[in-house]
């Protein structure tokens, strides 16, 4: 028995390798399973390290070609507390692939909220906002780093993911319920909203040159729309653009709607 347990006992190089794979959990993303195939992808050498019997490695294979479905970031967590109830199920314990599976479906969802409100909500707004600050400055780093910045923190969260979720597999539920997940996305959310606020009223010229006449007295628009509320029209423009994307259109409808109405209203003097 003691054997046995050796045998199947996964070793660092395994989860280093479990780390590497699971960066391609968007591979052959489909819209009937989603991220499966890259799911499987990135556990086929565990399963085959682990189940030395035919049969077993098919049932294996088989319970991880299911939907699934999370953020990209953090799912390294996921990756690492399978990697373990696997190691374990193999080795004997009393744990069956509906369990793993329910494991899989508790923690899709949290950190799929917790991934898009920290990193897509919050901490890519403040990088970019930082590299394009840098980039208007006459920083032709700029675009460099925050491509640097970005994967050091995607890859740092998915390789701590993996080791700690494999370490902390039998209790890691519980530690998700202490940390509260819902009222960090909150946070994180309320943070990304201040940070998008600000690029919008830092790096969003707008301004109108036309002047209109009270009597003998010219008055110039953009005074007066600084009067009621500064930034006023990026304000409405970014406003707008959020309106005609939450209707349905797609970004690059946007942008190219936004240059053909920029230069009509150049032309003729507008803005």
């Amino acid at each position: 028995m003691t054997e046995a347990v050796q045998k199947n006992k996964l070793e660092k190089k395994d989860l280093n390798r479990l780390f590497i794979r699971s960066n391609a959990i968007q591979s052959a993303f489909n819209f009937e399973r989603m991220q499966a195939m890259g799911f499987e992808y990135a556990m086929l050498p565990i399963i085959n390290k682990l189940y030395k019997n035919k049969e077993d490695r098919i049932e294996a294979y088989q319970r991880h070609l299911t939907y699934f479905n999370t953020h990209p970031w953090d799912c390294g967590i996921i990756f690492g507390v399978v990697a373990s109830m696997e190691e374990r199920k193999a080795n004997g314990e009393d744990i069956s692939g509906d369990d793993i599976q329910a494991i899989k479906g508790a923690l899709m969802g949290p950190l799929a909220g917790l991934g898009d409100s920290l990193f897509w909500g919050a901490f890519r707004p403040i990088v970019a906002g930082i590299c394009a600050s840098l980039a208007l400055a006459g920083n032709g780093f700029a675009p460099l780093l925050f491509v640097i910045v970005i994967n050091a923190v995607h890859f740092f969260a998915q390789w701590w993911g993996v080791n700690n979720g494999y370490k902390f597999a039998d209790n890691f539920m519980s530690k998700m319920e202490q940390l509260n997940i819902k009222i960090w996305m909150e946070a994180a959310s309320i943070l990304g909203l201040f940070v998008v606020g600000g690029l919008t009223a830092t790096w969003l010229n707008v301004t109108t040159p036309l002047v209109y006449t009270v009597g003998e007295a010219s008055v110039e628009l953009q005074a007066t729309f600084d009067a009621i509320l500064p930034k006023l029209l990026p304000l409405l423009i970014t406003l707008g653009v959020f309106g005609i994307l939450r209707k349905g259109k797609s970004a690059t409808w946007v942008m190219f709607a936004l240059i053909i109405v920029g230069f009509v209203l150049g032309f003729f003097g507008i803005l």
